[in-house]
């Protein structure tokens, strides 16, 4: 998990992944922290604004981030679905950067990179 669990709330709005690694083909989220589910490896509740969880089996990574980071990801959701880079790298990315350099950066490896 990117930040310790002291420093998340519930309500806090968060990118959650299904994996720690971050891959966007698997399923992941951006919605509200919900608390920590009851599981041997820790697993974490994330809902939409009604409330509802994204995924019953919770996901193993989440990380609190703004929401105008959360807005410029879901406009970026084509370019994170086919390229090759973590959702982690793409939350590190320059939210001013030009949308064809940004491609370029993001389809530089051969193969998928977690972080």
């Amino acid at each position: 998990m990117d930040c310790k669990m002291k420093d998340l709330e519930i309500g806090d709005y968060v990118l959650a992944t299904k994996w720690g690694d971050g891959d966007p083909q698997d399923q992941w989220c951006i919605g509200f922290y919900n608390g920590k589910l009851r599981y041997e490896n820790p697993r974490f509740s994330v809902v939409n604004d009604e409330g509802k969880e994204f995924r019953n089996n919770g996901f193993r990574r989440v990380k609190k981030i703004t929401h105008k980071r959360g807005k410029w990801l879901l406009e970026h959701i084509n370019e994170i679905q086919n390229s090759n880079r973590s959702l982690w790298w793409w939350v590190r990315q320059s939210m001013k950067i030009n949308k064809e350099v940004l491609w370029k950066k993001s389809c530089n490896l051969s193969k998928f990179t977690p972080n």
